[in-house]
């Protein structure tokens, strides 16, 4: 099921001479209408009970499109979800609204252009009518059409019940899809000839090839099931394109397809042949934001200074509506919410950010107690960045770190810190128990390393990367990509990397290795010496020495411990639950040296995993030389 109806008006003045030479249909510096259907939760009253899921990855691309050129602000209308009679989706499960905050978030769209047709159907009718009610010969509407007709025919009803029909002799529709204009998922639903004919045939109407093309996975915006030739996505050095690779990876099918972001493609570059080649070639190194100021969206751009906020001094407001108030703590050199009076609620504190904009690694560092474990929030201009709670403590007001990776941040941002008093019912206080009071000290920003990437060829669940120095090196394993037998399942969740992971769901096999493995081959273009890490996690319901370990054999390397040559498959171990840690280390008998891998010469090598603890599970290998672990660690994390 296909999709082409999306409003699309553009202003281009900053747009290089080689880009405005290519667009369509007389567009020139005008506004850009969008709406796509593509809804999760299921219509159970059509046949087809939920929307072609192409939207899912099409609607973050055509915004790309447009945020490459610099035209976030020409963007006066996305709606989505726009099956007319279907059911709301919970937000959790609402892959276009996942797409559309993204967009936002990474971007720099307006909120306030974005509507969810099943929860918001009259204020999108509305806007995307008023839209169209203002367009004049010199202030054109361009509409891109990637849904039904049903919303498009409420929208021109609108218009003409409200006098202004003549407006739409400047609205310029661009499709490509037959079933989109005349498919109906109710009786009393309208196909595109009865907009045409409420509108008096006004609307300019054009549509361009289908931009499906699942047989050749290189040309067009559908390569089927062939997700490589989109791989330059994933292995991408900027995470908002990284994003972009997620979102077409959502695609419930498991196919690869961004159909309808070509009309976009069209309209603004001039090309309705395009493809994933012509597509990276757009991307370039970034979606980069024309024009943009300090006070713009990031772009993922890399920060250049570390900033530091202290608790005490640099974080003014601590009493936020709906929070409990927070207090400051001179002796400990900490702010902590007061948990005789507020138990088992938050506090926030809130300050702005000084530094420039760009990605940033986030270190809070908290203070243990030994009463209970509190919680900690970063919220960025309104967003939770990540949350994080202390360990478990043999010792009081222990120095304890909490890391959010890659966090953009525009220079004046909002940053809120949120934190909790919690009880672990083990200090007595008398007819009850104590409550930590959520202490911490500072905030601390330091600009996230980048490195190079590139597929290893012949290896592409291989990717190789470098940090800036020639001494350096580092080769990353996917485990989603690794060869699976039998005993291994594939699971996705955000907080893998790529989105997806592998569980260990055979029996424990503590004595002996088994015949369910992952295999990889990968490529080593500089000889020397490895240390081995990988990025793991437990079930939340485990004890803390189960479902944390493999059997680990690098097949044709030398293995070492500390400076002793091993053979064969070892115990690998790590700990981490909630979130993947980069860790990893030998168990030879209760010694547990860390594990490095010499290889002789440049190659390709092979590893091999073998099942040992049921319920274990892998995001990644990684191996590196020339790197500090903690440098690592910030970086991939």
């Amino acid at each position: 099921m296909t999709k082409t109806c999306i409003a699309v008006m553009l202003f281009l003045t900053t747009i290089p001479l080689m880009l405005c030479q290519g667009q369509s249909l007389g567009y020139s510096q005008n506004r850009i209408a969008m709406s796509f259907d593509g809804n999760s939760a299921p219509d159970n009253e059509y046949k087809w009970p939920t929307g072609d899921p192409d939207d899912w990855g099409a609607l973050p691309a055509s915004c790309a499109i447009i945020a490459k050129l610099g035209l976030q602000e020409q963007l006066v209308h996305c709606s989505y979800n726009n099956f007319i009679d279907a059911p709301p989706g919970p937000d959790a499960e609402n892959q276009l609204k996942i797409g559309a905050d993204g967009a936002i978030k990474y971007w720099g769209f307006k909120p306030e252009a974005f509507f969810d047709v099943t929860t918001q159907q009259r204020e999108a009718i509305e806007s995307l009518a008023s839209e169209m009610a203002k367009s004049t010969q010199s202030d054109p509407l361009y509409f891109i059409h990637a849904g039904l007709s049903e919303f498009v025919y409420l929208v021109v009803d609108e218009v003409v019940r409200n006098g202004n029909v003549d407006s739409l002799s400047h609205v310029h529709l661009v499709s490509h899809s037959g079933f989109n204009e005349n498919e109906r998922r109710r009786p009393h639903h309208h196909t595109w000839s009865d907009v045409q004919e409420l509108s008096g045939g006004r609307i300019q109407y054009a549509k361009i090839k289908d931009q499906n093309h699942k047989e050749d996975p290189n040309h067009l915006w559908h390569s089927g099931k062939d997700f490589s030739v989109w791989h330059w996505m994933r292995d991408h050095s900027q995470p908002d394109v990284r994003w972009m690779y997620s979102r077409l990876e959502a695609h419930s099918g498991n196919v690869a397809d961004i159909s309808d972001c070509g009309m976009l493609f069209y309209l603004l570059v001039g090309d309705d042949d395009g493809s994933p080649k012509k597509f990276e070639a757009f991307i370039g190194d970034g979606v980069a934001l024309v024009g943009q100021t300090d006070q713009g969206n990031t772009n993922g751009k890399v920060a250049t200074a570390p900033v530091s906020l202290n608790a005490l001094k640099d974080f003014d407001e601590i009493t936020v509506d709906g929070f409990a108030p927070a207090y400051r703590d001179p002796a400990r050199k900490a702010l902590a919410i007061d948990a005789s009076k507020h138990q088992g609620v938050y506090a926030a504190a809130t300050t702005r950010f000084p530094g420039d904009s760009g990605v940033y690694d986030v270190t809070l560092e908290a203070l243990t107690e030994l009463d209970g474990e509190s919680t900690y929030r970063l919220v960025v201009d309104g967003n939770t960045v990540g949350t994080s709670q202390n360990p478990a403590t043999e010792k009081d007001y222990q120095p304890h770190q909490h890391h959010f990776r890659s966090v953009e941040l525009k220079k004046g941002s909002t940053i809120q810190i949120e934190f909790n008093s919690q009880s672990n019912g083990k200090v007595p206080e008398g007819d009850a128990f104590a409550f930590a009071r959520g202490r911490w000290r500072h905030l601390s920003f330091e600009p996230t390393k980048t490195f190079s990437q590139s597929t290893v060829a012949g290896s592409p669940a291989t990717k190789e990367s470098a940090f800036n120095s020639p001494d350096q090196a580092l080769i990353i394993i996917e485990a989603e990509d690794m060869e699976r037998t039998t005993g291994w399942r594939l699971a996705k969740g955000e907080a893998a990397s790529g989105g997806k992971y592998v569980v260990y769901e055979g029996n424990n096999s503590f004595a002996r290795t088994t015949k369910h493995r992952i295999k990889a081959t990968f490529k080593v273009e500089k000889a020397g010496s490895y240390s081995v890490k990988w990025s793991m996690r437990q079930p939340d319901d485990v004890p803390g020495d189960q479902a944390n370990d493999a059997w680990l054999c690098f097949t044709d390397a030398k293995q070492l411990a500390r400076q002793t040559q091993l053979t064969g498959f070892h115990k690998f171990v790590g700990r981490s639950k909630g979130s993947f840690g980069l860790n990893g280390q030998l168990d030879l008998e209760g010694d547990q040296p860390w594990m490095t891998v010499e290889f002789p010469k440049p190659g390709e090598y092979q590893l091999e995993i073998a099942g040992r603890s049921q319920g274990f599970q892998l995001d990644r290998v990684v191996l590196y030389q020339g790197i500090d672990f903690e440098d690592l660690s910030r970086t991939l994390q």
